[in-house]
């Protein structure tokens, strides 16, 4: 039986599907693209904007179309799956805690259409290693699950329940099967991993848990997904000093205004965050720092965004991602009153993202002449050019017969042209 698996949204559904995969594939199932017949195609929702849910929506109608068995899962499944369950053709809403039991329903779709089945429990689940399979170079491994803060604007608590992690025993023998699988690079991915080891017996931590890995697998690079600022430990530092992680960070700010940090429930505020981005660039002055911005939440005036807008250019920060505020059900912001006018949302979207369009690319500048650790992606197919991805996050070209997706490699960058930056090979792959 062939199967199609199409994820929309985070780095842990990225993992999830992978597991999907997984499993499957231990249970002689076929997966397949959406363009080779597949005979179900299982969509993996997301719901964290309203952007995300229509593109959800989007996604099941056209696998519909295609005449396979269609089944829903993801957060957008969870929240609201009789909301899915009205769209024709749709076999099966699951929820996120069955998702490891995908087999199981598959062998029980009805063979005749009918409405769809609904199969939703409360989220919170105990976390159980699952299989892994993925046509990715890097591995994402999902370590953690769950939210135990109360961001006013975020619905994703609500989908994933309460935070809890695999154990390190867990974790550990999943980076060596990984390992095993070829993967160079392994990023640890999660809700919210700051929270990591809090639910284990005996407790552990983030930082516990980088120190067991990176001295067991020396020859394996370690990255971090995203990491609340009141939680980073700079204990982390240490480690990305050393090589064995990544000297890239993804620290969300969402605000540049105390006001809107508070009315947001953050739980820090922007002289916190300047300072912790400050004291990481200070000791690792090459790395690569990334954030997330929201703009056009509720009751942000033009003086806030401007303060937002001075915070990011100030800050050594190498690129940021920004959405307009997307109002979410059962969220506290959705009670608001005082909403932004969605033209001036985009525009300040536009400014926002053309600022870090120029911060990427001095980032991008300062790193030629240097060496760095790269693992290949792709084969752009055109003349021995391979594409692959620094350590610290930033994509690069490079000419060389022979390299294969996958590989570990170091390369000295000799160039930043309109079409990205260029390298050239100095050892053989590791």
């Amino acid at each position: 039986m062939k199967v199609a698996i199409a994820t929309l949204g985070c780095k842990v559904n990225q993992s999830e599907s992978s597991s999907i995969e997984g499993i499957l594939r231990e249970n002689n199932f076929e997966i397949v693209q959406h363009t080779d017949n597949p005979d179900i195609v299982i969509v993996n929702t997301c719901t964290v904007t309203a952007k995300s849910d229509y593109q959800s929506r989007q996604l099941i109608r056209k696998a519909v179309r295609s005449g396979a068995k269609v089944i829903a899962t993801g957060c957008y499944a969870q929240l609201r799956p009789h909301e899915l369950s009205i769209i024709e053709g749709l076999d099966l809403v699951l929820g996120n805690s069955a998702k490891h039991k995908i087999v199981d329903y598959i062998m029980s779709l009805p063979k005749k259409p009918g409405k769809p089945s609904i199969d939703v429990d409360l989220p919170g689940s105990p976390m159980v290693l699952q299989p892994y399979h993925s046509s990715r170079t890097r591995a994402f491994l999902k370590i953690q699950d769950g939210c135990n803060f109360s961001c006013s604007y975020c619905a994703v608590p609500m989908a994933r329940g309460k935070s809890r992690s695999l154990s390190p025993e867990d974790v550990l023998g999943a980076v060596k099967r990984l390992d095993s699988d070829g993967y160079k690079e392994i990023i640890l991915t999660g809700i919210h991993i700051g929270s990591y080891g809090l639910d284990v017996q005996p407790k552990s931590s983030l930082v516990h848990l980088i120190g067991i890995l990176t001295s067991a697998n020396k020859h394996i690079r370690f990255r971090l997904s995203s990491i609340e600022p009141q939680e980073f430990k700079s204990e982390i530092l240490s480690y990305i000093k050393k090589g064995s992680m990544c000297a890239h960070l993804h620290i969300p700010l969402q605000s540049g205004s105390d006001y809107i940090l508070k009315e947001m429930h953050r739980g820090y505020t922007t002289s916190f965050y300047m300072e912790l981005i400050d004291k990481i660039v200070s000791e690792c002055p090459d790395i690569s720092i990334g954030t997330d911005i929201i703009v056009g939440f509720p009751g942000e005036s033009e003086v806030d965004f401007t303060k937002t807008a001075d915070i990011l250019d100030r800050l050594p920060l190498s690129y940021f991602h920004v959405f307009p505020y997307s109002n979410r059900p059962g969220t506290q912001a959705s009670l608001s009153a005082n909403q932004v006018d969605k033209r001036i949302s985009r525009e300040r979207v536009k400014t926002l993202l053309e600022l870090s369009r120029k911060k990427r690319e001095r980032y991008k500048a300062r790193n030629v002449g240097r060496i760095l650790d790269i693992i290949v992606e792709r084969n752009t197919g055109t003349d021995g050019r391979f594409i692959g991805i620094t350590d610290n996050y930033l994509r690069v070209s490079i000419t060389s017969e022979g390299l294969i997706p996958g590989q570990r490699l170091k390369a000295r960058v000799i160039s930043l042209t309109q079409s990205g930056l260029s390298a050239e090979l100095l050892a053989q792959p590791l």
